[in-house]
């Protein structure tokens, strides 16, 4: 007979477990309880963060057996096989463990013995018991993720085990691991709870297929939404955008009688960075919506008296605002500054405004299309579109210059690997380079933003990973890379990404995918460019070859960046001149 110890159930619970005769149910009630209590260590006082925990592994410590604090139900037969563990506990989220469900095989188990004693010794009450575990264990448990951890002492099972219930709207799931579902005192959604009524119905296939399901319709929903509030200008707050034409409107008086402006969204940290570096006379500008915004812009434009208005990229708005210029005064020279490629069309919002943008060239809005990715000219020539070859670069000013020189790398055994816009976009080739840098000995990824989905993933490789969740601001960006061994950025698709040249220009080597012309036909090729981006041993050779030769490649990037900085600088003044 397997002793069970529950308590704070309710009668519900206790009828559930009549049914397994293999069991010893004692009920701890409040007398029980206080009992247990009072024989708690007193260092460990009941305001302290861990002292529910200490209370729950002293009951199992001291009776052995299994201890099952709260409601919870038995969903699987399998859960007997369990108890020949000598010792579990579940991770209830995808990265904390639980103390709701423990088993012990034998009464003074040893390791709970030790958790006793380390929870007293804390001093720390911001500590959770993942921490007091990680210290006796001497493994970080939190980057175990959804995975299991499993020893001869202690097996702590994935969240699927025991807490399947998505309260905190993780996306956890239902498996055919789940054995023991425990409650929390907290309402589900009406998701979960569809999700879980399947479950008990149909078991975990089917509730797997039902939030496949689920998660199709949301994300329809909400793109249809979207694309609804940039069509109609539904949902977005018109006081905000008029206050952005105010400050547009007074901006474009600094550049009365100037030869260009160059119009861009300052939300597309990309597109702005690429801008700055070849540009002046900026001119931040979001989507336009309201015709009497539009006119306003046109006719500001036009009394100021430049001679050509570029758009750099292309947004919701701006092709009317295009055509108002172009209305007033014919003289105007509307061109285009194309970021994008063909293959990032498969993007609805990338594919409208390309065929905006090439649909006004058509009409004679648009006088020139220019793009700074060189295999698009010949297509676009051949087409009839009137085409120029901008080459983008990266000239850091002084004040990042000096904050990056006094950043000092780490002198330690450890690669440290940074990977940026490191998300789920099929672009950004994420789970290949992860893997590749797993290969890497004693390596270590910073990454920006910190994808869930990527901390999954190394935790099932044991490869150390960290970083920010949000997107940081460039500066914080460059100091960063700058701390760093080498920089991923082995993408399927660009046009001519600002982040190789970068991480060059802050001292970092930075290895790239074959997808711009960037050390094209250059002794650099060899050293940072991967042929075959869907290559994981490709990628993580070609590391292996730019750390061994990181004097060589700075010596031949000093050289190339200096011509190609001249190239750059001429081809906007040819841009400017067409």
């Amino acid at each position: 007979m397997i002793d069970i110890y529950v308590m704070n159930c309710n009668i519900k619970t206790l009828n559930n477990l009549k049914k397994y005769k293999t069991y010893n149910v004692n009920y701890i009630d409040d007398s029980k309880l206080v009992k247990y209590k009072s024989e708690v260590n007193k260092n460990v006082t009941e305001d302290s963060n861990l002292y529910i925990d200490y209370l729950r592994f002293y009951i199992v410590y001291k009776n052995g057996g299994l201890l099952v604090d709260g409601n919870f139900k038995i969903v699987s037969d399998c859960f007997n096989k369990l108890l020949d563990d000598k010792m579990f506990l579940g991770y209830d989220n995808t990265n904390t463990i639980s103390t709701q469900i423990i088993y012990s095989k034998n009464k003074k188990n040893e390791l709970i013995r030790k958790i006793l004693e380390e929870i007293v010794k804390s001093k720390d009450d911001k500590k959770n018991i993942i921490d007091i575990l990680s210290i006796i264990l001497d493994k970080d448990l939190s980057k175990k993720m959804n995975t299991s951890y499993i020893s001869n002492d202690i097996n702590i099972y994935s969240y699927d085990y025991f807490y399947p219930m998505d309260y905190e709207k993780n996306g956890k799931q239902f498996s055919e691991n789940t054995k023991v579902i425990v409650y929390k005192n907290r309402k589900l959604g009406i998701n979960q709870k569809t999700k879980y009524r399947v479950f008990k119905k149909y078991g975990p296939a089917s509730a797997k297929y039902l939030s496949t399901i689920f998660s199709t319709i949301k994300f329809n929903f909400a793109r249809e939404k979207y694309k609804k509030q940039l069509k109609f200008g539904i949902g977005i707050d018109k006081n905000i955008i008029k206050s952005r034409v105010a400050q547009a409107l007074g901006k474009l008086d600094e550049y009365k009688d100037k030869e260009y402006i160059i119009i861009h969204n300052p939300c597309w940290l990309g597109v702005t960075s690429a801008t700055k570096e070849l540009f002046t006379n900026l001119l931040p500008l979001e989507e336009l919506y309201d015709k009497d915004d539009i006119e306003r812009l046109a006719e500001k434009i036009c009394y100021i008296n430049v001679h050509q208005v570029i758009f750099s990229a292309f947004n919701n708005g701006w092709d009317k605002l295009a055509k108002k210029i172009k209305q007033i005064n014919s003289n105007i020279k509307i061109k285009v500054f194309w970021h994008g490629s063909n293959s990032q069309v498969i993007d609805e919002q990338n594919w409208n405004t390309n065929v905006l943008a090439l649909n006004l060239q058509k009409e004679g809005v648009v006088d020139v299309f220019a793009t700074c990715k060189e295999s698009l000219l010949k297509f676009y020539e051949y087409h009839g579109y009137k085409t120029f070859f901008l080459k983008n670069t990266v000239v850091l000013d002084k004040d990042i210059k000096l904050k990056v020189e006094n950043i000092k790398k780490e002198n330690d055994d450890t690669i440290k690997i940074g990977m940026y816009s490191a998300n789920m976009d099929w672009r950004k080739n994420m789970f290949n380079q992860l893997a590749a840098a797993s290969l890497i000995k004693n390596s270590k990824i910073y990454s920006i933003p910190l994808n869930f989905d990527a901390e999954v993933f190394c935790s099932k490789v044991d490869q150390d990973i960290t970083g920010t969740k949000k997107s940081v601001p460039r500066e914080e960006l460059l100091c960063q890379m700058a701390q760093n061994d080498i920089n991923l950025y082995v993408t399927f698709s660009e046009c001519a990404p600002m982040l190789p040249i970068e991480s060059m220009e802050v001292g970092t080597l930075c290895i790239t995918g074959d997808n711009h012309h960037y050390f094209k036909n250059t002794p650099l090729e060899k050293y940072l460019v991967v042929k075959r981006e869907d290559d994981v041993i490709a990628i993580t050779n070609k590391i292996k070859y730019a750390l061994d030769n990181k004097d060589e490649i700075f010596r031949l990037y000093k050289e190339w960046k200096k011509n190609y900085d001249i190239e750059s600088i001429e081809s906007v003044k040819e841009f400017l001149k067409i």
